[in-house]
């Protein structure tokens, strides 16, 4: 039997220029209530500066029951900044979210799945932070941050962190976050169901989105330093997003990541050498 789905969201502010009001805050209050009616709750990975911001949005994510995680300060790539400035952005970040919940943090995502070889510095600084998990490795090659040779399973660093990666697809030599963001918006959903059927039984599949995925009123802007391209493939074919959710997570999911850490799902992972 397929082990149920997680639904993961990062929650974050993807303006290009911040005079534009921001589109994040009335999208995900339109996805909580479509979410419990679903009998969904996931874990919402949040940029820190995104809670500061927006603490009432925060503090509804979390009475609706879902886990709160942090998902960097500003959402900055770990390969981009000094283990000073990642320690003391993630010391700020969760302060700023267990004040709004009155819960711990127990968990940290990268941005972009950034940790990398070059950034392996980073879990022994959530595991000495009092981290419990990191969901913040792509286990395979990628043109942006990618960490081939380790397991697509949950398994446990030398450190003591947990690390939950992102579930991959199989088609021969390629290697693809098939249930997330671009990938998820663009693929079919036969083959995604039919991808699922074929992932190894030790990986945990979980969803990963964004507020702008589901954003089909969004205007078409230009990202900056991006192929124009670029800009149009993250933009477009985000109207069937939410079908596409509603009919993979219909068998029901499992609970945030933190509870289903609390009842020993991840007993059985491994320990890397």
């Amino acid at each position: 039997m397929r082990a149920a789905l997680t639904f993961t969201l990062d929650l974050e502010d993807h303006r290009e220029h911040r005079a534009a009001p921001a589109r994040y805050p009335a999208i995900t209050r339109e996805l909580l209530p479509w979410l419990a009616e679903l009998k969904v709750r996931g874990t919402f990975f949040v940029v820190g500066e995104v809670a500061a911001a927006e603490p009432a949005l925060i503090r509804e994510v979390a009475a609706a029951g879902h886990e709160l995680a942090l998902h960097s300060w500003d959402h900055t790539p770990l390969t981009a900044i000094t283990p000073a400035r990642f320690r003391d952005d993630t010391v700020r970040g969760r302060s700023v979210l267990e004040d709004l919940s009155g819960k711990p943090v127990q968990g940290y995502r990268a941005p972009i799945f950034s940790l990398t070889p070059a950034s392996r510095w980073a879990v022994g600084i959530l595991a000495e932070l009092g981290f419990r998990y990191s969901s913040s490795v792509l286990a395979a090659p990628h043109p942006l941050y990618g960490y081939p040779g380790l397991p697509s399973a949950p398994f446990q660093w030398p450190e003591g962190l947990l690390e939950i990666p992102a579930p991959l697809a199989r088609l021969g030599a390629w290697r693809l976050p098939y249930l997330g963001g671009f990938y998820l918006r663009y693929l079919p959903l036969p083959l995604i169901q039919w991808l699922r059927t074929r992932a190894p039984r030790d990986e945990l599949p979980w969803t990963y989105c964004h507020p702008y995925d589901f954003d089909v009123d969004e205007a078409f802007t230009p990202i900056r330093d991006a192929a124009l391209w670029v800009s149009v493939l993250l933009w477009c074919r985000r109207r069937g997003t939410r079908g596409k959710l509603a009919r993979l997570m219909a068998d029901g999911c499992a609970p945030p990541f933190a509870e289903q850490l609390a009842r020993g799902d991840f007993a059985q992972a491994k320990t890397l050498p």
